[in-house]
């Protein structure tokens, strides 16, 4: 009997040595689970990229100054191009850092999570085995040494493992919290990842855009000054109207009823129907500054359409073919045609109606809902 408890005490003894060993393998881990993996990238490289990017902005603003001319015109699109191309890098290197920082955050978590399972089972079984010691010593200890002193030592002992197994503990736990730390990093990274991802799709669109907008400019003018100057002018006289036209009324009209019909008044190739929308109530009328346009596509879908189905879409909002035209080289609306000419109000509301023919506008309705959203009707009969 005698024997069989010293071989137990030393076999403890022994798991005792394995379970410092494991104790000291938790603080290594806590100390390289706690440091944060990252893109290393080329400050200098990061530092030029900017500086660029101040220029072509700096540029830009003083080309927005300079006189209105189809070879300034040319020359901001171009240093338009070239903002946006070094803005797509930046963003591409920032979406390769955060790619690269949540895999390196993605093995730390498995091996951290493989880790933290083995100690639990050990520390578990360590538990168990200082419990079964604890139980047959106190009673049986004094008559297995062969003095007071060998009864001394295991009490010791038996100290010392509760000690290590509660230190033990704590570092566990403190491995865990570092654990739920980088999961939780982790997951921000990835949202981050995905608004950098969108944020690239809309500067590459943005970029065709500008591309477009510089190729249809030289087409449509043949580089050719003279004739620039000429559509900047009908463009301005088109913008300049939309403030004088001359009023004839108003009443309140609900969503559905019938405003007038699509046609031709104003500058205007053909019947069609120019729809906007606007933050603007119908206090604020007098002090319309423009443009102050919102898209219309969701307020167009979430009320009803202007016109009745089917409709053809002839001229979207933005940079189009035939941006170049206005003052700030953006078409404030939506151009649209219908075999039923009938032009209906999206939503209930009051109804200005201006009558200018002869103007650029022509004939239209400005037409203020209770949401304090106006929406625009141009090119009426």
């Amino acid at each position: 009997m005698v024997i069989l408890l010293v071989g137990s005490v030393l076999k403890d003894i022994s798991n005792f040595s394995f379970m410092k060993k494991c104790i000291f393998l938790l603080i290594v881990i806590t100390i390289i689970s706690s440091l944060s993996p990252k893109f290393l990238i080329s400050q200098d490289a990061v530092a030029d990229l900017q500086t660029k990017i101040n220029e072509y902005t700096a540029k830009i603003e003083e080309l927005t100054k300079s006189k209105d001319t189809l070879s300034n015109q040319i020359k901001l699109i171009t240093s338009q191009i070239d903002l946006t191309l070094l803005k797509i890098t930046q963003t591409e290197s920032s979406v390769k850092a955060l790619e690269t920082d949540i895999s390196v955050l993605t093995v730390e978590i498995d091996k951290l999570d493989i880790y933290l399972n083995q100690l639990s089972s050990i520390y578990i079984n360590q538990v168990a085995e200082n419990y079964k010691l604890q139980k047959r010593t106190p009673s049986l200890a004094i008559f297995s040494t062969n003095n007071f002193n060998g009864f001394l030592e295991q009490l010791k002992y038996l100290s010392l493992a509760q000690k290590s197994n509660h230190d033990m503990l704590i570092n566990m736990e403190t491995v865990r919290t570092n654990y739920d730390i980088q999961k939780e990093e982790k997951k921000k990274k990835q949202i981050e990842l995905e608004n950098l991802q969108i944020k690239l799709a809309e500067q590459r669109n943005s970029l065709d855009k500008q591309k477009t907008s510089k190729a249809n400019l030289l087409a449509i003018t043949q580089n050719d000054e003279k004739k620039y100057q000429q559509l900047k002018k009908a463009a301005e006289t088109e913008l300049s109207s939309l403030l004088q036209a001359k009023f004839v009324g108003k009443r309140n009209v609900k969503k559905g009823e019938a405003l007038g019909l699509m046609g031709n008044s104003g500058y205007s190739f053909g019947d069609h129907l120019h729809f906007g929308l606007y933050n603007l109530r119908e206090e604020d009328l007098a002090s319309w500054s423009y443009p102050n346009d919102i898209d219309s596509s969701d307020y167009i879908n979430s009320h009803r359409w202007p016109m009745n189905q089917p409709i053809e879409i002839t001229q979207g909002r933005g940079v189009t073919k035939y941006s170049y035209l206005y003052s700030d080289r953006f078409h404030h609306g939506i151009d649209m045609v219908s075999s039923n000419k009938s032009i209906l109000a999206v939503e209930d509301g009051v109804a200005y109606f201006f009558r200018n023919p002869g103007s650029s506008l022509g004939n239209h309705v400005k037409l203020f809902h209770p949401d304090g959203k106006m929406t625009l009707y141009l090119h009426m009969q």
